[in-house]
């Protein structure tokens, strides 16, 4: 499993909308993590995106410290068997993605995700329906909160 920037930002925010849903899910999969039942995949662009987004003064009106943003990434990597992969490898199915797709604007680091998920053979969560058309429905768990 790897976790959409969305899960993040609203697991870590009490005050999203979406808190309960993507922190319950976030806890589960820490849980089976570490119990080796599950794994767990960090992108880097997502971490990164994540950075980004909770110590935004224009995203939040009290936005967090990139300390607490920081601890909270260490957190989740000190989990046992969560791992943060290596990207680079996803370059030809984005490319083919933006193309095929005439993707443009925010839609580009949808993709990236999407190509890296693909790329990685991994299964992303997220509460963005924009992965039905970056994603086959195999791949993707669409969180409803």
């Amino acid at each position: 499993m790897t976790p959409d920037v969305n899960v993040l930002v609203a697991a870590y925010r009490a005050d999203h909308a979406h808190h309960d849903a993507a922190y319950a899910w976030l806890a589960e999969a820490r849980r089976n993590c570490a119990q080796g039942s599950d794994t767990f995949t960090l992108l880097p662009m997502v971490a990164t995106a994540f950075l980004r987004l909770v110590t935004n003064q224009r995203v939040f009106t009290e936005p967090d410290s990139i300390e607490d943003a920081i601890a909270f990434i260490d957190t989740l990597l000190d989990t046992p068997g969560v791992e943060l992969e290596d990207c680079g490898k996803e370059w030809p199915l984005l490319r083919d993605k933006l193309l095929a797709l005439g993707l443009h604007g925010n839609l580009v680091t949808d993709a990236w995700i999407a190509a890296a998920v693909e790329t990685l053979c991994e299964h992303l969560v997220t509460f963005d329906k924009d992965f039905k058309r970056l994603l086959p429905a195999t791949d993707f768990t669409l969180l409803i909160p």
